[in-house]
């Protein structure tokens, strides 16, 4: 309070001297200085947001409710009451004693209306924020009404410590068995034969017990796998290779709590898991292999990916043959050995070869050489002398790409492109005879002679495109490189793969296994032409809508379950069919029911409770009179000629 009033005096006395020493003289100067003190005042009283110990009215604050509205709220009890059941009732009996009741869950907070409200608005119990916001209002009094399956204890406990709120929570769980399958993946597999790797992340269950899960391909069960039970609060890993495929494509494996295992389950909604798993890559597939640790492959391979349309694969040398798989989170770390990436790489309508150098493996030099498109990354100059480009040793310091753009068969996808700004490259290798129309030219600190940083080679045997610095994965990590990162590498895959048949990108949902309670999230492909979208949950349309083509968009959310989908183009042709599923996983029985610790604060009763009140920056009135103020002293001003 003391700083306070010292720093209003100094404004006071601020305002007071701008007035009666600085300004040209007026007979409202004094009047003016108030005005301007109040301001002043107010605005640093806004900063130090005291509490109001009254309302607008006068009256006492009415005590909250705060009535858990998650899904684990429906979990049955032995007695046949869910705690939701259980807390409609104490909401409804509070209410009558002049309660006012609030339903919260994602970090939302909503009114009660009505005792129909359904009773699992919320995917999760999201406490923190609701507290701040009672506190905020003015409520004195809170009473939490949940099973204290909380997700955020510490953003909790960490707000309970500074409200001056009087919180008591009534504690509404249940001793119920449950356990429920928190992550379920498959892996791709590039040919039919092949064996798919599946992992689960179980939850819950009674320490020490196992639990089975089922695995369907379609709907034919292909294994079982039991998991220890790791305990409530816990998870636990299984990993078992599953039979090969009964057919090549996009498949559909689930994954199920046994039967036997769900007669004692309290809460089925986390009972089964869907995944999806391409089987059997077509021969003409887009495959990058490298042989150097790097960030490069994470960058580039989407961006091919996108821009070609071609199902995509790529490994990383780990050792001595001894290959791991990237793309998606579920293929990332699978291995695979040498012979395995060399009959991908053969197959591929386009081979992407990183790390090329005087140290890679004299297989990986022999598929460079040979027939086919290739886009090379090269290490040194052993590795451009492998596609038949002689170069001198890669140079080091930092290379910036010029701003003009030369004439060269990808100058189009260039066009309009801002090259300024953009990270340096490094280690260019100069050829020792004259590129013509380089694509992108490189200059030494921005100052030097302009160097090619593509070389472009026609051959019998196919197209080579050949990196000649390094280290391009530094525009895809700044915003302002992600749109020269992607035009590049498209000019240059056209270029590649002009005059060979490449499917095109296909309109498709972004991911095929959409979370609970999240929107639809599409990738459309191609030019901006619009398409006509329905999805379908069996024989019932619940989506109809014309989308924008050429980016991506949102659709709104779905209920849990399988859907189908057909994309049709302005022409009525079908460019997109398949489907997809909206998961019904819910990790709301993950967390154990804790009741948080109360701070002195929290624990005194309500009209103890100090400093308690309503926040002075949440009543509008405040802003109101400031802005009034500042219009009088304006309008004031103007009529006694002051500027």
């Amino acid at each position: 309070m003391l700083v306070f009033l010292f720093l209003a005096g100094i404004l006071a006395t601020y305002a007071f001297w701008v007035y009666l020493r600085v300004e040209l003289t007026v007979p409202a100067a004094r009047s003016l200085a108030v005005v301007r003190a109040s301001i002043l005042s107010l605005v640093l009283l806004l900063l130090f947001d005291p509490r109001l110990p009254f309302e607008a009215t006068g009256a006492a604050p009415t005590p909250w409710v705060l009535l858990d509205a998650s899904m684990s709220m429906t979990v049955e009890g032995l007695e046949g009451s869910s705690p939701a059941e259980v807390a409609a009732e104490r909401a409804a009996e509070l209410e009558t004693e002049g309660w006012e009741v609030f339903r919260f869950g994602n970090g939302n907070l909503v009114r009660q209306v009505n005792e129909t409200q359904r009773a699992s608005e919320g995917l999760i119990s999201e406490l923190a924020p609701s507290l701040q916001l009672a506190a905020e209002s003015g409520a004195k009094e809170v009473r939490v009404l949940s099973d204290l399956r909380f997700t955020d204890p510490v953003a909790i406990q960490s707000v309970l410590d500074v409200i001056p709120v009087a919180v008591q929570f009534e504690d509404l769980s249940l001793v119920a068995r449950n356990s429920g399958i928190a992550r379920f993946s498959v892996s791709d597999v590039l040919y039919p034969e092949d064996s798919p790797a599946a992992e689960i992340e179980i939850f819950g269950g009674n320490s020490g017990d196992s639990v089975i899960v089922e695995i369907f391909e379609e709907k034919r069960e292909v294994a079982q796998v039991r998991v220890l039970a790791p305990g409530p609060g816990l998870r636990a890993t299984g990993t078992v290779r599953l039979p090969p495929a009964g057919e090549s494509g996009h498949l559909r494996y689930t994954a199920r709590i046994a039967d036997e295992e769900q007669v004692d389950d309290a809460f089925p909604s986390d009972d089964e898991a869907v995944t999806y798993a391409g089987i059997g890559y077509p021969a003409g597939a887009l495959v990058l292999v490298s042989a150097v640790p790097d960030w490069e492959p994470r960058y580039l391979l989407p961006v091919l990916e996108k821009v070609t349309g071609l199902p995509s694969i790529g490994y990383l040398r780990a050792g001595p043959d001894r290959f791991v798989r990237l793309g998606s989170a579920s293929d990332r770390g699978i291995p695979a050995d040498s012979s395995t990436v060399k009959r991908a790489a053969t197959e591929a309508a386009l081979l992407v070869l990183h790390g090329l150098g005087v140290d890679a493996d004299p297989w990986i030099a022999e598929i460079a050489e040979g027939q086919g498109q290739r886009l090379v990354l090269p290490l040194d100059s052993e590795g451009t002398r492998a596609v038949g480009l002689e170069t001198g040793d890669p140079i080091s310091g930092e290379w910036y790409a010029s701003p003009d753009v030369p004439t060269s068969p990808i100058a189009g996808a260039l066009a309009g492109v801002n090259l300024q700004g953009l990270p340096p490259l490094s280690g260019a290798m100069v050829p020792s005879t004259p590129l013509l129309l380089p694509p992108l030219q490189i200059q030494l600190r921005g100052a030097g002679s302009p160097e090619s940083a593509f070389g472009l080679i026609e051959r019998p045997g196919g197209r080579v495109a050949v990196a000649l610095a390094s280290q391009f994965w530094r525009w895809a990590a700044r915003e302002n490189g992600h749109e020269p990162y992607r035009r590049i590498w498209s000019g240059i895959v056209d270029w590649l793969l002009a005059g060979e048949e490449v499917i095109a990108a296909e309109p498709r949902p972004m991911v095929w296994v959409t979370s609970r309670g999240q929107k639809i999230a599409w990738s459309l492909g191609g030019d901006s032409s619009s398409v006509h979208l329905e999805v379908w949950s069996g024989t019932e349309v619940v989506t109809d809508t014309t989308l924008v083509g050429g980016g991506e968009a949102m659709t709104g959310e779905l209920d849990p379950g399988l859907y189908t989908y057909t994309l049709v183009s302005e022409s009525g042709d079908t460019v997109g069919a398949g489907r997809f599923d909206v998961s019904g996983v819910s990790l709301e029985m993950l967390p154990v029911a804790k009741m948080p610790e109360l701070s002195p604060g929290s624990l005194s009763s309500p009209g103890n409770a100090e400093d308690s009140g309503r926040p002075l920056r949440t009543y509008p009135w405040v802003y109101l009179l400031i802005m009034v103020l500042l219009c009088s002293e304006w309008i004031v001003r103007r009529r006694t000629g002051l500027r």
